[in-house]
């Protein structure tokens, strides 16, 4: 049986030269910091596509060395990831955007597991993804095992949920909705996670092979039954705490990156169907305006 290690191991890219351009201008900006480049998101298989915005997790050694100033250090230790943008234009005159998120390496292994009470970190790296970047093989080594305890941790905390059996959609789509719900999102929390479901199949079956055995004849795996009050109740919880953490996120992602504003609403619109136009001087002066758009945005119903 495939081992989860060489599942999450078997997950590689190989980037054209646009993303490869990208990733050394991020690594410029950030000398000697960067430890690992984990490429996720909604556009992962596309990476030949101009038109997607590229997202990574950039895995860094220091706060303080990595953004050379002590207020940008401190939120990002209080309120992770820090957020930055980078526009590129290749030399063919392609160009590529690109939005990077900035994690130590040590926490980052510490959201990944159940000490993060939180699924923000753990939820999205049980998705796909892929290290397109490593300092050397032991923060390779460290990024996979952490990526596997993500993984773990997803399924544990989700698992109890089932009644003591489910299919690998199933269980996946559940654990998804879960940690969806948790967070501001524009889109459907139902639709997006059945979506992520299907187009990995194989993989979350693999997966879950890989955790629980093989599954019966009719493609259903025999799961723990113990815990199901105690995972609601966390699940209740994170929903409770999650959504104004993630309102947090957003209003520092949007004041501390340059076109916050507008990557906000671009993303809201696309998602929801809600349209934004920021004004010169909300662009200009975003920590003092984006309450206000995030308030109004919030009563137009692009968040759900």
């Amino acid at each position: 049986m495939q081992t989860l290690l060489d599942i999450i191991k078997s997950e590689t890219l190989d980037p054209p030269a646009r993303v490869t351009e990208v990733m050394s201008i991020i690594q410029a900006r950030h000398a000697g910091r960067v430890q690992a480049m984990v490429y996720y998101g909604s556009s992962l298989r596309e990476l030949d596509n101009p038109e997607k915005m590229l997202d990574f997790y950039v895995l860094v050694d220091s706060y303080r060395k990595t953004h050379g100033t002590g207020l940008r250090a401190l939120l990002n230790r209080l309120i992770p990831p820090a957020v930055y943008y980078v526009e590129h234009t290749s030399p063919d005159g392609t160009v590529s955007t690109c939005k990077y998120s900035i994690l130590s390496l040590s926490e980052f292994e510490k959201r990944c597991s159940s000490r993060a009470f939180l699924s923000q970190v753990w939820g999205r790296f049980s998705q796909p993804c892929a290290v397109l970047w490593s300092k050397d093989q032991a923060v390779l080594d460290r990024v996979w095992a952490a990526r596997v305890t993500a993984v773990e941790t997803m399924v544990n905390e989700t698992a109890p949920l089932m009644a003591g059996s489910a299919s690998a959609p199933e269980l996946w789509g559940r654990g998804f909705y879960e940690s969806y719900q948790t967070e501001l999102r524009p889109e459907s929390s139902t639709g997006r996670s059945e979506e992520i479901v299907a187009r990995f199949a194989d993989r979350y079956g693999a997966i879950t092979a890989a955790l629980y055995g093989q599954a019966d004849k009719e493609g259903r795996f025999a799961l723990p039954i113990d815990g199901q009050s105690r995972a609601k109740r966390r699940w209740f919880f994170r929903r409770l705490l999650g959504k104004p953490a993630a309102a947090i996120r957003v209003l520092n992602g949007a004041a501390t990156f340059d076109g916050g504003i507008d990557y906000i609403a671009r993303k809201v619109e696309n998602h929801s169907g809600v349209k934004l136009d920021p004004t010169p001087a909300q662009r200009k002066h975003p920590v003092l305006h984006s309450p206000f758009l995030f308030w109004k945005m919030w009563r137009k119903g692009a968040f759900r």
